[in-house]
């Protein structure tokens, strides 16, 4: 079974707030999610850095944790690195994360993901929001995290230490999980 280290999730959850940016200078309360669990997520999620297709169905047999952010969330900002650190504690046969910029101006995100591009994250741009509306995606940072079955398995809007454990548990449930 594998297991992910209980302080890198600390970390990883600890770096925001139980609050959600929906542009810049803007907070407001966490929305609540809006995908079902259990539910079959939007497959075709747009190009990575390379040009490639994105599909949610080309990671199957492993954690998914797709992750809307932007450079002007704080919160975000501390997610993306922690997030790659899990990712490297378990590995990339298990989990894959992939970050979806959400509303930021092309040479800010191009910038950013300079910064970000040796983590072991897949980086896309949502230049005209269609993956955010596909996903409902109303605030960030906003973490929906997706089984080894392909089906939807929490959907989390906003950050606050009174979710760790929830998180930690679902993060290590899944990769326990055999398909």
């Amino acid at each position: 079974m594998t297991r992910v280290a209980l302080p890198a999730l600390i970390l990883l959850l600890t770096a925001g707030s139980a609050f959600a940016a929906d542009a810049p200078g803007e907070s407001k309360p966490a929305p609540r999610p809006s995908l079902a669990i259990g539910s079959l997520p939007e497959n075709e999620i747009g190009k990575d850095l390379k040009g490639n297709k994105i599909r949610i169905s080309d990671y199957h047999g492993k954690v998914v944790i797709v992750s809307f952010w932007a450079s002007w969330c704080g919160p975000c900002m501390k997610e993306l690195p922690l997030l790659a650190g899990v990712v490297k504690r378990v590995g990339p046969d298990q989990l894959q994360v992939i970050a979806i910029n959400y509303r930021d101006e092309p040479e800010r995100f191009k910038y950013v993901a300079n910064v970000l591009k040796d983590i072991p994250i897949t980086i896309l741009r949502d230049p005209n929001n269609k993956t955010a509306k596909k996903f409902d995606v109303q605030g960030i940072p906003r973490m929906i995290i997706i089984g080894r079955d392909g089906k939807v398995a929490a959907d989390h809007t906003g950050y606050g230490e009174g979710m760790i454990p929830e998180l930690v548990d679902q993060l290590n449930e899944l990769l326990a999980q055999k398909i």
